[in-house]
């Protein structure tokens, strides 16, 4: 078994992999790649995974990308310790719920991660040429890019549509902790459905914006504590892995951006 992981330090995505491994106690390589040098966008490995971005597992030599297939194809082939409930129904809401983080909190969370986390921070310094040359060598995200300013990033209307789809987000979570009874969102075992969540919370945290659940959904306060605190998240958030860590004159922790969040709340009503 020779299991190797392309990902980026900071990348939410890349950590929910890293957390399955760590669960899983499956030894593989760390093939940490430097976002900001642009090795996704090399020839060589797009040759792994055409689309262009982290993760990809490379498992005895086949490619396997895009996290969620990850998450599941490892919870498929290595057995000894499972993260997906046994009970078909379930199994059901959890894949579910993997679709519904995909398509929604996943894609939301680039947002405020751009305009406050610093990751837009070496476009600012580029030349317009610069900048429309490399947005024309990403396959998947030119409409991603091409949503903001290089230097002023995102309206404050796109930073809003974020919010409001990370609140939706929020309201799931609670709802499945209600439902399914804690402390994990199906219940009583950790599986992939938390894993899956976990980094783009912890990532909102980071930022500042925990005021988006904060005082409105207390059961999602307890599973963060929960879940940071396992011995899979000490291994999986290490030191540089948090856009704190890396930009930390820009990115200042929990509570920090709770006027942007008041702000936010306020324009609703």
């Amino acid at each position: 078994m020779s299991i190797e992981l392309y990902n980026f330090s900071q990348s939410t995505c890349s950590i929910k992999v890293r957390l399955l491994l760590a669960e899983k106690e499956l030894p593989w390589v760390d093939r940490c790649l430097i976002s900001s040098e642009n090795h996704h966008l090399s020839e060589w490995y797009l040759k792994l995974n055409p689309n262009g971005v982290v993760p990809t597992l490379v498992d005895d030599e086949k490619a396997i990308f895009e996290s969620t297939a990850i998450l599941e194809y490892l919870e498929d082939k290595y057995t000894q310790h499972t993260f997906r409930p046994k009970d078909p129904f379930l199994c059901s809401q959890l894949r579910a719920w993997l679709i519904f983080v995909d398509v929604w909190p996943a894609p939301a969370v680039r947002v405020p991660s751009f305009q406050y986390g610093g990751l837009r921070e070496k476009f600012k310094i580029m030349s317009h040429d610069a900048f429309e040359n490399l947005k024309s060598k990403r396959p998947l995200k030119i409409e991603f890019y091409n949503s903001f300013d290089k230097d002023t990033g995102f309206p404050k209307s796109e930073i809003y549509n974020s919010f409001n789809v990370l609140e939706r987000s929020f309201k799931r979570m609670e709802l499945l902790l209600m439902r399914f009874g804690g402390p994990w969102l199906f219940g009583k075992d950790y599986t992939i459905g938390d894993m899956a969540i976990l980094p783009t919370v912890d990532r909102l945290e980071d930022l500042g914006f925990d005021a988006l659940w904060r005082t409105g959904y207390p059961l999602i306060v307890d599973w963060l504590k929960n879940a940071q605190n396992r011995k899979s998240s000490k291994v999986s958030f290490y030191h540089g892995s948090r856009l704190s860590h890396q930009f930390p004159k820009l990115v200042k922790g929990k509570g920090t951006n709770d006027h942007i969040v008041m702000e936010f709340k306020n324009s609703k009503n």
